[in-house]
């Protein structure tokens, strides 16, 4: 998509005026700004940021089996409550946001306790699934003091779900490892 204005107004030059490709759920590098001309070309471009700035180098010593920074893992952050944020027993919502850039969000598990278990999260506003961030919110009540650990965890309608760890590489592109915080609750 080629778009020309935000919110009903022109495009502000800090966001790529005149106007600015939107390239939907690929990592915001694809959605190039400032755009003047377009050339249609018939073979694969090989800029430099597309072939050597934006790519996941998955090798330590070398730039063996590097790939282009495309489509944006499935991924969720958790909102509130904050990290380290001291709580009062009894109830609470947990909320964050998911996206995915490969379909849509279809599922978000919150855990409580570090990881053990697991329960589904709601998903909110899931009337435009695609190219959005689907909110999520959890009903925690928790009547025991003590530390504890939230996650958050992602899946996509593509069965694609955020791994405890991120996919390493050099450049550390595309994090998406399970979100998680600690609360202390007093």
């Amino acid at each position: 998509m080629i778009a020309y204005e935000y919110n009903n107004k022109s495009i502000p030059f800090e966001h790529g005026y005149p106007l600015r490709l939107i390239v939907p759920q690929w990592y915001a590098m694809a959605s190039v700004k400032w755009i003047k001309q377009i050339q249609v070309i018939d073979w694969e471009f090989k800029g430099p940021f597309q072939s050597k700035d934006y790519m996941y180098y998955p090798n330590k010593e070398n730039d063996k089996g590097a790939f282009p920074v495309t489509i944006l893992n499935v991924n969720s952050t958790i909102q509130k409550p904050l990290d380290k944020e001291i709580l009062d027993t009894g109830n609470h919502v947990i909320n964050g946001i998911a996206w995915t850039g490969k379909g849509y969000i279809t599922n978000v598990k919150i855990s409580t306790d570090g990881g053990d278990t697991w329960k589904d999260a709601n998903l909110e506003n899931q009337e435009d699934k695609n190219y959005g961030w689907i909110s999520w919110s959890y009903e925690w009540s928790v009547f025991e003091k003590g530390e504890y650990t939230i996650m958050s965890r992602a899946t996509d309608s593509h069965n694609r779900t955020q791994p405890s760890s991120p996919f390493w590489n050099r450049k550390g592109y595309g994090y998406h490892a399970m979100d998680q915080l600690t609360v202390k609750i007093e």
